[in-house]
């Protein structure tokens, strides 16, 4: 059986990312994915106030530079300016992928592992549904929503709340560097975005955490689209239909157990203001690197507790002040006058603060 530095579970954003930095540092990584095509996804666009050159990506996986957010409400909108863009998912992902330095980074694309299996109080080997057994000094789940290690070992929970969404490509009629965000119960008891795509696309999705609402999301957003307000920004040409869920949990702070690391999804580090993935998932799974890093060069696992302690730093504070902001708008979202009022009161906030919120990064 070959012996790997890590073995990473999970080719999505995470671990592709996780992969690159690791590989870079001339350890010997394995990436296992259920899929035959790491370039597959359910949906293929986000919005992300990512810094590309941190995280040595390029323009071209751009596929709008977004200077404006308008929130809607029933009765009223606010302007937020802002620096973000609107990203190509699969571009994304192509550059991570072209970037690994395929000396030290193996893939095993179309195994589906079931289970971790520990050995003198350390993980020794994850097995697939076949039963083949892969071995690894560290191990890392990076299977985003499903978290199968982080579920099994009890770091999150089996049955998570999900926030769950759809999207058409549509044609877009509004200004290219503008988002819209729109809340209330004219949008269903759920949440709507149009973000700006090149050539006058754009996508425009529902989204709620409501499970009653969830089997009619397509059908509610067939309605949206029909509304006098959205014609005037978005002409559909396509019932072609997208979509994708993230898990919707208390703030997680436990991402390390022995010789296991876990990174986005499976643990939740997306934000939870808004969703925002990316950005923050990039940073964690740098953060675990120079962790799984250290503990390799010195032969010392204890020094992977230092990911949970980075993080904590740099994110715990601001992720639940974002779990506040989120439970709020996810209760005042059944109410037009109630999601009207806070539109009001973002009307008296700075620019500012209101960026604040919405990219879920806080000055303390």
């Amino acid at each position: 059986m070959h012996q790997y530095d890590v073995i990473i579970v999970g080719g999505g954003g995470a671990g592709l990312l996780l992969a690159r930095e690791l590989g870079n540092k001339k350890h010997k990584v394995l990436v296992i994915d259920k899929n035959t095509n790491l370039l597959d996804f359910s949906f293929y666009t986000l919005a992300s106030f990512i810094n590309l050159e941190k995280f040595n990506l390029t323009k071209n996986v751009v596929s709008e530079n977004i200077n404006k957010i308008w929130l809607h409400s029933k009765n009223f909108k606010t302007k937020i300016k802002c620096e973000l863009y609107t990203l190509d998912k699969k571009a994304v992902h192509k550059e991570l992928l072209e970037a690994i330095n395929t000396d030290f980074v193996d893939f095993k694309l179309g195994i589906q592992i079931k289970e971790i299996v520990e050995e003198n109080k350390l993980f020794t080997t994850v097995k697939d549904k076949n039963n083949n057994s892969y071995s690894a000094k560290i191990f890392v789940d990076a299977t985003g929503t499903a978290g199968v290690l982080s579920k099994q070992l009890g770091l999150r929970d089996k049955q998570n709340k999900l926030a769950t969404g759809v999207e058409y490509n549509a044609k877009y009629l509004g200004k290219p560097d503008q988002i819209y965000l729109l809340l209330g119960k004219t949008y269903k008891g759920g949440y709507g975005w149009i973000f700006p795509l090149k050539n006058n696309r754009a996508i425009i999705g529902f989204g709620t955490t409501d499970n009653t609402l969830k089997k009619g999301l397509k059908r509610r957003l067939d309605e949206i689209v029909e509304l006098p307000e959205i014609k005037k920004l978005i002409q559909l040409d396509s019932k072609k239909v997208e979509g994708g869920s993230i898990p919707i949990t208390p703030v997680i702070e436990k991402f390390v157990l022995k010789n296991l690391v876990c990174v986005g999804d499976s643990v939740s580090q997306v934000n939870p203001i808004v969703g925002e993935g990316y950005k923050f998932i990039f940073e964690s799974a740098v953060i675990a690197s120079r962790a799984i890093d250290s503990a390799l060069i010195e032969n010392d696992i204890s020094l992977l507790n230092n990911y949970e302690k980075t993080w904590k730093n740099r994110f715990l504070s601001n992720y639940k002040r974002s779990k506040i902001r989120q439970e709020q708008i996810e209760k005042f979202s059944k109410s037009d006058l109630m999601i009207d009022f806070g539109m009001l009161l973002s009307k008296l906030r700075s620019n500012k603060k209101n960026l604040e919120s919405l990219s879920g990064e806080y000055e303390n």
